[in-house]
């Protein structure tokens, strides 16, 4: 069984707020391009003197918020809130989400324009103007009211993160560019505009906990183009049940599904949006095998489309998502069982092995189910009094072709 220890430290001046906190934790989980969440509590002792250090180390809005698994980090989130419910309880209930929620929070007040930038170094730069308002591609078409010397002065103070670690040499180039312009009037959360990128420009990204050169807790964000994590040999892990998985389910979402994908553009200047072009955006496989025809739409948003050969690519990896995909397993690994959280790289795929009534075993005794699968999300599940620890790896198919 591991042993989960928290510690807390100011969002803007890296300040440690508390090495040690007192807190029972229900949950806290991560997944790929999105937010991931903690539930807790703190126990509030009769005695005020005794509860007010650590109270004041979760402030809302100013604390971040470290899981340490052995002494390793392996979370980290703002404490955004207290959803407190009274005083019979005798605890504190504290909510907190992954960092990258806070660039919800910061919108795109200048008109930027990335005219074929790198998809990374357009990410980055938006992850900079959050917390400085300073980009290298701002237009001159700026209002001059979101530039001037007091409000960018109040940015610098009240926008900075601290222990943040961006991307730096070849792993800040994705190699593939991104063109897109943000108008200062939308007022666009910079989160969306990094959707935008996950969505039309095949990134992804993870804020992911770890310690520093100096030894320090740090976050570091972490991008990919086309996959992150690492493929099934060098992944290190395969999950077995019976083995090191107490559980799994084997989710599938047919009505999800789609074997034919229409995708759309908008036409920047030209007289028709771009549409894509059949047999791009259909499963053929799929529909060969005697699948019902299942149609849908999909819009390419953020970036310009100039060919119709992006948008049919897009329509074609769009449709291997919602066809080959729509299956989605979770795992539930024990206390005591591996890879625990430090062995994880969000985007790992490996195999998952399993005998069971749904699974059973082949004529020649093999495993009745042996697939590939990607880690996309996780979440664990401390030891508690009432709660044995467990770790839950939210997977899905590996898309191929």
């Amino acid at each position: 069984m591991s042993t989960y220890t928290y510690a807390a430290t100011d969002l803007i001046s890296g300040e440690t707020l508390a090495d040690s906190l007192p807190l029972s934790v229900q949950s806290f989980g991560m997944q790929l391009n999105g937010s991931g969440s903690l539930t807790g509590s703190l126990a509030l002792n009769e005695a005020y003197a005794v509860n007010a250090p650590a109270v004041e180390a979760l402030e809302c809005r100013r604390a971040v918020l470290w899981v340490l698994q052995d002494g390793y980090p392996v979370w980290a989130g703002i404490v955004w809130d207290w959803p407190d419910q009274g005083r019979k309880q005798g605890t504190l209930p504290i909510s907190a989400q992954t960092i990258d929620t806070l660039w919800q929070h910061r919108l795109i007040t200048d008109t930027i324009i990335y005219q074929q930038v790198d998809l990374f170094q357009a990410f980055i730069d938006l992850v900079r103007y959050g917390t400085s308002k300073q980009s290298a591609y701002i237009s001159s078409l700026s209002p001059a009211t979101t530039r001037t010397p007091t409000y960018l002065s109040m940015v610098a103070r009240n926008g900075a993160v601290s222990r943040l670690v961006v991307p730096q040499g070849a792993a800040a180039i994705a190699g593939t560019q991104w063109t897109a312009s943000y108008t200062y009037s939308d007022l666009t959360q910079i989160s969306s505009a990094w959707q935008d990128m996950c969505a039309s420009g095949n990134l992804e990204y993870a804020f992911v906990p770890g310690i520093d050169s100096s030894g320090a807790l740090a976050i570091f964000l972490r991008l990919a183009y086309l996959r992150m994590g690492r493929p099934a040999p060098a992944s290190g892990y395969t999950l077995t049940y019976p083995g090191n998985l107490i559980d799994y389910s084997y989710q599938r979402t047919g009505s999800q599904s789609s074997n034919v994908v229409w995708a759309t553009a908008p036409p920047n200047g030209a007289a028709l949006q771009w549409q894509s072009a059949y047999p791009h955006g259909s499963d053929a496989r799929d529909l060969s095998a005697g699948y019902p025809l299942m149609e849908s739409s999909v819009s390419w948003q953020g970036s310009w489309v100039t060919t119709q050969a992006a948008i049919d690519g897009f329509a074609d990896g769009e449709v291997q998502l919602r066809a080959q995909a729509m299956t989605n397993p979770l795992v539930t690994i024990g206390g005591s069982g591996y890879p625990k959280l430090r062995d994880i790289v969000l985007g790992d795929t490996t195999t998952l092995v399993a005998t069971s009534p749904l699974h059973p075993p082949t004529s020649t005794g093999a495993p009745g189910l042996q697939q590939q699968v990607r880690v996309v999300g996780w979440t664990c599940y401390p030891p508690g009094p009432q709660q044995p620890e467990t770790i839950q790896l939210q997977t899905s198919g590996v898309v191929t072709g």
